[in-house]
């Protein structure tokens, strides 16, 4: 019942709102879309922000993720918030960690492992997508990451850690393929942020962004 309500209460939300397009299947709920977003058939978005102009592919799983504009995520993308020692402890069923009682029991009086990871927990944020990213087809990307701007994530990567600002990672887990820019062109990305202006500004100058250096040199001061 629950899940009906959330849905028709999407479908009044969203369906006059030709800014933000839903496919079929979508569940969308305490959220927030900045405008000009596709999320495509099956995807599922939760508690999270999503910025301007970027759209989510088919099959997505996104909760308390906070996503920036402009960015570009393939099909099949989720995020994992739970996770499970590795070390130390003897076993790793949450029966042995966890109060929650996953499999419906357990033998822990108190939490013993923080199995959620977060950015800020303070505000529920689990993951962080900067602006202008473009995450390829299955990737998963553990809690408590943050995927900078401007990084590119190869197709099936597993993120485990922190994402540099215009890096492309690939593999699993994922590791440093190269740079998007030089040093300096990246530092005059993230001071000139680019995604932060409005509109007009962006279509007005929109020929210029087929070419980095020719973008400097036009607006570098």
């Amino acid at each position: 019942m629950k899940s009906i309500v959330r849905n028709f209460l999407n479908f009044i939300k969203y369906f006059f709102n030709s800014d933000i397009i839903l496919e079929s299947n979508v569940r969308v709920y305490g959220s927030n879309f900045e405008g000009k977003n596709k999320v495509y058939s099956g995807s599922v978005f939760v508690n999270g922000k999503c910025g301007k102009g970027t759209y989510i592919g088919k099959n997505c799983h996104f909760s308390r993720a906070v996503i920036g504009r402009y960015c570009s995520i393939g099909n099949r993308v989720r995020v994992i918030l739970s996770n499970h020692p590795s070390s130390k402890f003897v076993s790793t069923h949450p029966a042995f960690f966890s109060t929650l009682k996953q499999a419906g029991f357990t033998y822990s009086k108190k939490q013993t492992f923080d199995e959620f990871r977060y950015i800020n927990k303070k505000e529920n944020i689990a993951a962080f997508i900067g602006h202008d990213v473009w995450i390829g087809d299955d990737v998963t990307i553990m809690g408590g990451v943050k995927i900078n701007h401007g990084a590119i994530i190869g197709a099936k990567a597993l993120i485990t850690k922190d994402v540099a600002p215009f890096s492309i990672v690939g593999g699993v887990p994922a590791k440093l393929i190269g740079k998007r820019f030089s040093d300096e062109e990246i530092e005059f990305l993230e001071q000139f942020k680019w995604w932060e202006k409005d509109e007009n500004w962006i279509s007005k100058n929109a020929y210029l962004f087929s070419d980095i250096k020719q973008f400097m040199k036009q607006f570098k001061i």
